[in-house]
C-alpha cells in the first residue's frame, strides 16, 4: 500500500500531462488559439513542476516530508479547479503553472522518502516499481482523456484531476505519520547551499545530463503528439488516446524488468542497455518518417524510446539520490528540475511549429536519444565511473 501510494503521488506529473494531452486540439479551437500557443500550458506545467521541486526538496530535509507535501498537494487541487473555470489562454496558463508548483511536491518528496528508507540497487528496485505505476498513469490517462475529448467539455479534465489530487492529499494525512519529521540541526541556508553540492558532484551531473536529454524526448511525445496524431495522421481522439497508452506501456514495462533485473545485472548494466535502446529508437523514428511516413512510423520507435528511458530513468536517479542520501530532498529536487526543464525546454520549441508533421517529434526523439547515448558512453570510455560515496552500488 505505501509503496503503490508513493507511486500515485509520482503519478501526478503524468496525470496532469497525459489526462489534458487529448483536449490540446478541442481546447485550442474553444478558446480560439493556434496549435503553438496552446501548446504552452504544456510548457507553464512543466516550468512549475521543476520550480516547485526547488522549494519543497531542501525544505522538506529542514521541516519534514508530511508539511510540505500537505501544503503541495493543496495547492495542486485548488489549481485544477482554477484551470477548469479558466475562460481564456492567460487564465489556463496560469492556472496550469500554479497546477505545476502544487504538484512537483508529489514527484520529489515520493523520491525523497524513497532514499529515507532504501540505498543503492534496493533505491532503485523501489523506484522501479513505483515507475511501474508512474508509467501505467499515462497509460491508462490518455483513454480517459480521450473519452473526455469526445464529450466536447475539456474543463471535466480539471475537475478530474483535481479529484485525483485531494484522494492523495488524503492518503498523505493517512499514510506519512512515519516519514521524516524536522529536523532542526538543518538550517534552511544548509538545505539550499545542498544544491552546490549536488551540482559540484561530478558522476550525479553525468547521471542527470544522460536522464536529462533523453527525457527531452520523452517530453516532445508528450506535448507534440496529439497534434500529429490527431491533426496531421487523421486519427480521432479515442485513437489518439490508445495510441499514446501503448508508447507509455514501453516505460511501465521497462520499470518492471529493471526492478526485476537491477538485483542480478547492476544498476550501471541496465542504465548503458537504457541508453542504447533510445538512441536506436530515435534514429529509426527519424529515418522512418522521412522516408515512410505514417502511424506506424511515429508509433513503434516512439514505444520503444520509452521502454529504454525507463532503465535510464530509474537507475540515473538512484546513483544520484544515494549519493546524497544525508540531503536526500535537495537532490530529488535537483533531478526533478533538470527532468522538467528538459521537457518544458521540448515543449517550447515544438511550440514554435504550427504545422502539424511528425518530422519535429522523430528529430526530437532522435537528439535526445543520440546525446543521452553520446553523454553516457563517452563517459564510460574516458572517465570510468568510480565513486567516493559510500551506497553508491553499481
Amino acid at each position: 500500500m505505501f509503496i503503490a501510494f508513493l507511486g500515485v503521488l509520482s503519478a501526478l506529473a503524468p496525470l496532469s500531462n497525459d489526462l489534458f494531452v487529448p483536449s490540446l486540439p478541442l481546447v485550442a479551437d474553444s478558446l480560439g488559439s493556434s496549435y503553438g500557443d496552446i501548446q504552452l500550458t504544456m510548457t507553464a506545467v512543466l516550468l512549475g513542476f521543476a520550480l516547485g521541486q526547488l522549494f519543497y526538496g531542501p525544505l522538506s530535509d529542514r521541516f519534514g516530508r508530511r508539511p510540505l507535501l500537505l501544503m503541495g498537494l493543496t495547492l495542486y487541487v485548488l489549481a485544477s479547479f482554477l484551470c477548469a473555470r479558466s475562460p481564456d489562454l492567460p487564465s489556463l496558463i496560469a492556472g496550469r503553472l500554479l497546477q505545476g508548483l502544487g504538484g512537483a511536491a508529489g514527484m520529489v518528496l515520493a523520491r525523497a522518502i524513497i532514499l529515507d528508507r532504501w540505498t543503492g540497487t534496493g533505491a532503485s528496485r523501489v523506484l522501479s516499481w513505483v515507475a511501474v505505476i508512474a508509467f501505467m498513469a499515462p497509460v491508462c490517462a490518455p483513454l480517459i482523456g480521450g473519452y473526455l475529448a469526445s464529450l466536447a467539455h475539456w474543463p471535466l479534465v480539471f475537475w478530474l484531476q483535481g479529484g485525483v489530487g485531494a484522494v492523495c492529499l488524503l492518503g498523505a494525512i493517512g499514510l506519512l505519520r512515519r516519514a521524516r519529521g524536522p529536523d532542526r540541526s538543518v538550517s534552511i541556508m544548509r538545505s539550499l547551499f545542498a544544491y552546490v553540492d549536488v551540482l559540484r558532484d561530478r558522476e550525479a551531473v553525468l547521471y542527470m545530463a544522460c536522464m536529462g536529454c533523453g527525457h527531452v524526448g520523452v517530453m516532445a511525445f508528450v506535448t507534440n503528439s496529439a497534434f500529429v496524431f490527431v491533426r496531421h495522421l487523421g486519427l480521432e481522439p479515442y485513437q489518439y488516446g490508445f495510441c499514446f497508452s501503448i508508447v507509455m506501456l514501453g516505460g511501465a514495462t521497462g520499470s518492471f524488468l529493471n526492478g526485476r533485473l537491477v538485483m542480478g545485472l547492476g544498476m550501471t548494466k541496465l542504465l548503458s542497455m537504457g541508453t542504447v535502446i533510445v538512441a536506436l529508437a530515435g534514429v529509426i523514428a527519424l529515418l522512418a518518417n522521412i522516408l515512410v511516413g505514417g502511424v506506424l512510423a511515429i508509433l513503434v520507435p516512439s514505444l520503444c524510446y520509452t521502454f529504454g528511458m525507463a532503465f535510464i530513468f530509474s537507475n540515473a536517479i538512484a546513483h544520484v539520490l544515494t549519493r546524497f542520501r544525508d540531503r536526500a530532498g535537495a537532490a530529488a529536487a535537483v533531478v526533478g528540475v533538470n527532468q522538467f526543464l528538459a521537457g518544458a525546454l521540448a515543449a517550447s520549441v515544438l511550440s514554435l511549429n504550427d504545422v502539424p508533421s511528425s518530422i519535429p517529434l522523430a528529430t526530437a526523439l532522435a537528439a535526445g536519444g543520440l546525446v543521452s547515448a553520446g553523454v553516457w558512453w563517452c563517459w564510460l570510455r574516458h572517465g570510468p565511473v568510480a565513486t567516493s560515496r559510500p551506497g553508491a552500488d553499481r
